[in-house]
Protein backbone atom coordinates (compact mmCIF):
# COMPACT_ATOMS: atom_id res chain seq x y z
CA UNK A 1 0.00 0.00 0.00
CA UNK A 2 1.17 3.61 -0.63
CA UNK A 3 0.37 6.05 2.08
CA UNK A 4 1.00 8.78 -0.32
CA UNK A 5 -2.72 8.29 -1.79
CA UNK A 6 -4.77 11.05 -1.18
CA UNK A 7 -7.99 10.91 1.10
CA UNK A 8 -10.20 13.52 0.06
CA UNK A 9 -12.73 14.99 2.15
CA UNK A 10 -15.49 15.79 0.92
CA UNK A 11 -19.15 17.26 2.22
CA UNK A 12 -18.34 16.38 5.77
CA UNK A 13 -19.12 18.79 9.39
CA UNK A 14 -15.95 19.96 11.00
CA UNK A 15 -16.93 17.87 14.16
CA UNK A 16 -16.47 14.46 11.67
CA UNK A 17 -13.58 16.00 9.80
CA UNK A 18 -11.98 16.78 13.20
CA UNK A 19 -12.51 13.17 13.93
CA UNK A 20 -10.97 11.73 10.50
CA UNK A 21 -7.78 13.98 10.51
CA UNK A 22 -7.07 13.33 14.30
CA UNK A 23 -7.21 9.48 13.30
CA UNK A 24 -5.34 9.60 9.66
CA UNK A 25 -2.54 12.45 10.96
CA UNK A 26 -0.68 9.31 12.01
CA UNK A 27 -0.62 7.65 8.52
CA UNK A 28 1.44 9.02 5.46
CA UNK A 29 -1.80 9.33 3.71
CA UNK A 30 -2.74 12.64 1.87
CA UNK A 31 -5.57 14.68 3.24
CA UNK A 32 -7.36 17.14 1.54
CA UNK A 33 -10.64 18.61 2.60
CA UNK A 34 -12.81 20.03 0.30
CA UNK A 35 -15.84 22.20 1.76
CA UNK A 36 -17.35 22.64 -1.56
CA UNK A 37 -18.30 20.12 -3.46
CA UNK A 38 -18.56 21.65 -6.91
CA UNK A 39 -14.63 22.64 -6.36
CA UNK A 40 -14.40 19.29 -5.30
CA UNK A 41 -15.38 18.35 -9.15
CA UNK A 42 -13.56 20.88 -10.85
CA UNK A 43 -10.36 19.86 -8.88
CA UNK A 44 -10.62 16.30 -8.52
CA UNK A 45 -8.83 13.74 -10.79
CA UNK A 46 -11.23 10.89 -11.93
CA UNK A 47 -9.64 8.62 -12.52
CA UNK A 48 -6.78 9.38 -9.92
CA UNK A 49 -5.43 7.58 -7.36
CA UNK A 50 -6.61 7.07 -3.72
CA UNK A 51 -10.18 7.62 -2.24
CA UNK A 52 -13.28 10.08 -1.31
CA UNK A 53 -14.56 10.11 2.60
CA UNK A 54 -18.34 11.91 2.50
CA UNK A 55 -21.17 11.87 4.65
CA UNK A 56 -24.53 11.27 4.10
CA UNK A 57 -27.75 11.76 6.88
CA UNK A 58 -29.99 8.79 7.32
CA UNK A 59 -33.17 7.99 7.28
CA UNK A 60 -33.56 11.40 5.01
CA UNK A 61 -30.27 10.72 3.09
CA UNK A 62 -28.83 14.40 2.59
CA UNK A 63 -25.93 13.96 1.25
CA UNK A 64 -26.67 10.65 -1.03
CA UNK A 65 -26.65 13.55 -4.54
CA UNK A 66 -23.02 13.62 -3.94
CA UNK A 67 -22.91 9.87 -4.68
CA UNK A 68 -24.78 10.21 -7.68
CA UNK A 69 -23.05 13.17 -9.05
CA UNK A 70 -19.86 11.53 -8.72
CA UNK A 71 -21.26 8.41 -10.70
CA UNK A 72 -23.28 10.78 -13.15
CA UNK A 73 -19.50 12.39 -13.84
CA UNK A 74 -17.79 9.04 -13.76
CA UNK A 75 -15.53 10.05 -10.88
CA UNK A 76 -14.08 6.21 -10.66
CA UNK A 77 -12.40 7.07 -6.92
CA UNK A 78 -13.85 4.52 -4.07
CA UNK A 79 -16.44 5.76 -2.01
CA UNK A 80 -16.60 5.46 1.93
CA UNK A 81 -19.23 6.94 3.48
CA UNK A 82 -19.96 8.16 7.01
CA UNK A 83 -23.18 8.00 8.81
CA UNK A 84 -24.19 8.94 12.52
CA UNK A 85 -27.40 5.78 11.95
CA UNK A 86 -27.27 3.49 8.99
CA UNK A 87 -30.74 2.02 8.16
CA UNK A 88 -31.28 -0.94 5.67
CA UNK A 89 -33.02 1.38 3.47
CA UNK A 90 -30.50 4.01 3.20
CA UNK A 91 -27.50 1.42 3.44
CA UNK A 92 -28.85 -0.39 0.19
CA UNK A 93 -28.98 3.15 -1.51
CA UNK A 94 -26.20 4.50 -1.01
CA UNK A 95 -24.20 1.19 -2.54
CA UNK A 96 -26.76 1.19 -5.46
CA UNK A 97 -25.19 4.65 -5.97
CA UNK A 98 -21.75 3.13 -6.10
CA UNK A 99 -20.18 3.66 -2.19
CA UNK A 100 -17.37 1.32 -1.67
CA UNK A 101 -18.23 0.94 2.23
CA UNK A 102 -20.53 2.18 4.96
CA UNK A 103 -19.46 3.41 8.47
CA UNK A 104 -21.58 4.42 10.78
CA UNK A 105 -20.09 6.95 13.95
CA UNK A 106 -18.66 7.31 16.05
CA UNK A 107 -15.64 6.25 14.25
CA UNK A 108 -13.72 2.78 15.05
CA UNK A 109 -10.07 3.77 13.83
CA UNK A 110 -9.55 0.21 13.01
CA UNK A 111 -12.65 -0.23 11.14
CA UNK A 112 -11.52 3.09 9.39
CA UNK A 113 -8.17 2.35 8.48
CA UNK A 114 -9.40 -1.08 7.30
CA UNK A 115 -11.87 0.24 4.88
CA UNK A 116 -9.76 3.07 3.40
CA UNK A 117 -6.77 0.53 2.78
CA UNK A 118 -8.85 -1.62 0.87
CA UNK A 119 -10.92 0.88 -1.04
CA UNK A 120 -7.37 2.38 -1.71
CA UNK A 121 -6.37 -1.06 -2.81
CA UNK A 122 -8.59 -2.21 -4.94
CA UNK A 123 -8.62 1.37 -6.83
CA UNK A 124 -4.66 0.71 -7.32
CA UNK A 125 -5.42 -2.61 -8.57
CA UNK A 126 -7.69 -1.61 -11.14
CA UNK A 127 -5.79 0.92 -12.44
CA UNK A 128 -2.97 -1.18 -12.88
CA UNK A 129 -5.02 -3.73 -14.56
CA UNK A 130 -6.12 -0.74 -16.61
CA UNK A 131 -3.07 0.31 -17.78
CA UNK A 132 -1.94 -3.05 -18.70
CA UNK A 133 -5.09 -3.67 -20.52
CA UNK A 134 -4.07 -0.70 -22.19
CA UNK A 135 -1.06 -2.03 -23.79
CA UNK A 136 -2.35 -5.53 -25.07
CA UNK A 137 -3.47 -4.26 -28.48
CA UNK A 138 -0.21 -3.04 -28.97
CA UNK A 139 1.64 -6.23 -27.91
CA UNK A 140 -1.28 -7.85 -30.18
CA UNK A 141 -0.22 -5.86 -33.38
CA UNK A 142 3.22 -6.64 -32.88
CA UNK A 143 2.67 -10.42 -33.78
CA UNK A 144 2.77 -11.54 -37.25
CA UNK A 145 -0.53 -12.96 -39.29
CA UNK A 146 1.01 -16.73 -38.44
CA UNK A 147 2.51 -16.03 -34.48
CA UNK A 148 -1.26 -14.56 -34.17
CA UNK A 149 -3.26 -17.89 -36.04
CA UNK A 150 -1.03 -19.73 -33.33
CA UNK A 151 -2.08 -17.56 -30.07
CA UNK A 152 -6.28 -18.01 -31.56
CA UNK A 153 -5.51 -22.04 -31.31
CA UNK A 154 -4.17 -21.39 -27.50
CA UNK A 155 -6.92 -19.25 -26.29
CA UNK A 156 -9.42 -21.95 -27.44
CA UNK A 157 -7.21 -24.26 -25.78
CA UNK A 158 -6.00 -26.69 -28.51
CA UNK A 159 -2.31 -28.75 -28.34
CA UNK A 160 0.30 -27.97 -30.02
CA UNK A 161 -0.06 -30.61 -32.56
CA UNK A 162 -3.88 -30.09 -33.40
CA UNK A 163 -2.70 -26.32 -34.36
CA UNK A 164 0.47 -27.94 -36.58
CA UNK A 165 -2.44 -29.40 -38.09
CA UNK A 166 -4.98 -27.32 -38.89
CA UNK A 167 -2.06 -25.09 -39.48
CA UNK A 168 -0.47 -27.30 -41.79
CA UNK A 169 2.79 -26.50 -40.04
CA UNK A 170 4.91 -28.44 -37.78
CA UNK A 171 4.54 -29.06 -33.71
CA UNK A 172 8.04 -28.06 -33.37
CA UNK A 173 7.22 -25.01 -35.15
CA UNK A 174 3.98 -23.68 -33.72
CA UNK A 175 6.45 -24.16 -29.87
CA UNK A 176 8.91 -21.52 -31.46
CA UNK A 177 5.60 -19.69 -32.64
CA UNK A 178 4.26 -19.98 -29.07
CA UNK A 179 7.68 -19.11 -27.25
CA UNK A 180 7.70 -16.17 -29.40
CA UNK A 181 4.31 -15.03 -28.67
CA UNK A 182 4.89 -15.05 -24.99
CA UNK A 183 7.72 -13.34 -25.30
CA UNK A 184 6.10 -10.36 -27.41
CA UNK A 185 2.96 -9.76 -24.96
CA UNK A 186 5.37 -10.35 -21.99
CA UNK A 187 4.09 -13.31 -20.09
CA UNK A 188 5.47 -16.81 -18.76
CA UNK A 189 2.57 -19.36 -18.49
CA UNK A 190 -0.25 -20.08 -21.44
CA UNK A 191 -2.72 -19.43 -18.45
CA UNK A 192 -1.52 -15.61 -18.39
CA UNK A 193 -1.12 -15.75 -22.25
CA UNK A 194 -5.05 -16.88 -22.71
CA UNK A 195 -6.26 -14.78 -19.85
CA UNK A 196 -5.46 -11.49 -20.79
CA UNK A 197 -5.69 -12.48 -24.52
CA UNK A 198 -9.38 -12.91 -23.56
CA UNK A 199 -9.51 -9.24 -22.36
CA UNK A 200 -8.45 -8.07 -26.04
CA UNK A 201 -10.94 -6.12 -28.04
CA UNK A 202 -13.00 -8.00 -30.81
CA UNK A 203 -11.40 -9.47 -33.99
CA UNK A 204 -7.76 -8.47 -32.71
CA UNK A 205 -6.94 -11.89 -32.20
CA UNK A 206 -6.82 -14.21 -35.84
CA UNK A 207 -8.61 -17.57 -36.49
CA UNK A 208 -7.56 -20.96 -36.58
CA UNK A 209 -10.58 -21.86 -38.45
CA UNK A 210 -9.29 -20.41 -41.67
CA UNK A 211 -5.56 -21.94 -41.93
CA UNK A 212 -3.45 -20.62 -44.12
CA UNK A 213 -3.08 -23.48 -46.53
CA UNK A 214 -7.39 -23.73 -46.44
CA UNK A 215 -7.27 -22.17 -50.10
CA UNK A 216 -5.66 -24.79 -51.45
CA UNK A 217 -7.71 -27.05 -52.57
CA UNK A 218 -5.89 -30.79 -51.23
CA UNK A 219 -3.63 -29.57 -49.38
CA UNK A 220 -4.08 -31.62 -46.01
CA UNK A 221 -1.11 -32.80 -45.41
CA UNK A 222 1.13 -30.31 -42.63
CA UNK A 223 3.98 -28.89 -43.84
CA UNK A 224 6.53 -26.51 -42.07
CA UNK A 225 5.94 -22.91 -42.92
CA UNK A 226 7.96 -20.85 -40.64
Amino acid sequence: MNYSDLIHIVNVDPFIRHSLTRILERTDYTLRPHEDVGRFFEDVEPNGRGCVVTYVDMPEMIGVEFLKDAKARRVELPIVVITAQATVRGAIQVMKEGAFDLLELPLNEEKLLASLEQAITRRADFRAHRTRARTIPGRLSSLTNRENDVLAGLVEGKLNKVIAHELGISARTVETHRSHIMTKMRVKSVADLVRISLGAPPNVIGSVNAPANASRPGAHAPRDQR
